[in-house]
């Protein structure tokens, strides 16, 4: 892709790196990988967090992002995450870094290797998870080939019951026709309704309280 579109993230992605600079600067290297989530979305993320008082977070996926919400929650004195990851070295990698950073009693990933048909994160770890979510971020598991474009369509039915009244889910690469295929299942199929932010590649989904009645 390239032309006016990229332009328009690389300007939302400067300026999200420079909203982003106070959590940035704390210290310690973790790659920014090609499934990292962007910047811009990143920033979207953590205005979730802070104008919703977000406090139980769960994340499919681990990484940048994971370390950023950690040291967010810890900036605001309350909450906690969990983050779930398929390939178990960099689940050991991203809990290292939790750990080195005095990130791990907020922030904790669970490796959960993809099972089933259509693949999905493995459970057994699944009681580490919260009872009651407040935001689920839904960046994992890897979708990039079409051939599994679909593949984190699981996510919102697997937490349907743990997500509060008010709760939100963002979904992350948007762009990708897989994502959107997602939004339109979970749109046809529950009382979720996602609001599109094309700079910033993510949805961020809320109940219809009206549909639901």
């Amino acid at each position: 892709m390239s032309g006016p579109a990229i332009d328009s993230w690389r300007e939302e992605d400067l300026h999200a790196w420079h909203v982003l600079s106070p959590l940035l600067v704390q210290g310690g290297y973790l790659p920014w990988t090609t499934g990292s989530m962007r910047p811009a979305g990143l920033v979207a993320v953590c205005n979730e967090i802070v104008h919703r008082s977000r406090t139980r977070i769960v994340e499919c996926g681990s990484g940048v992002s994971t370390v950023l919400l950690a040291r967010l929650l810890r900036e605001r004195q309350a909450g906690g995450l969990v983050a779930l990851e398929q390939d178990g070295h960099w689940a050991e990698l991203v809990q290292d870094h939790l750990r080195r950073k005095a990130l791990d009693t907020i922030a904790r990933v669970l490796h959960a290797p993809l099972q089933g048909e259509p693949p999905w994160y493995g459970l057994d770890g699944m009681d580490e998870v919260p009872d009651e979510v407040d935001l689920l971020v839904v960046d994992g598991p890897s979708a990039f080939d079409p051939r599994h474009g679909t593949r984190r369509a699981p996510a919102l039915p697997r937490f349907a019951d743990q997500l509060i009244v008010g709760a939100a889910g963002i979904l992350d690469d948007i762009s990708r026709p897989g994502e959107r295929e997602v939004i339109a299942c979970w749109e046809a199929s529950t009382d979720w309704r996602f609001a599109l932010d094309e700079h910033a590649g993510v949805a961020v989904g809320r109940r219809d309280t009206q549909a639901s009645r």
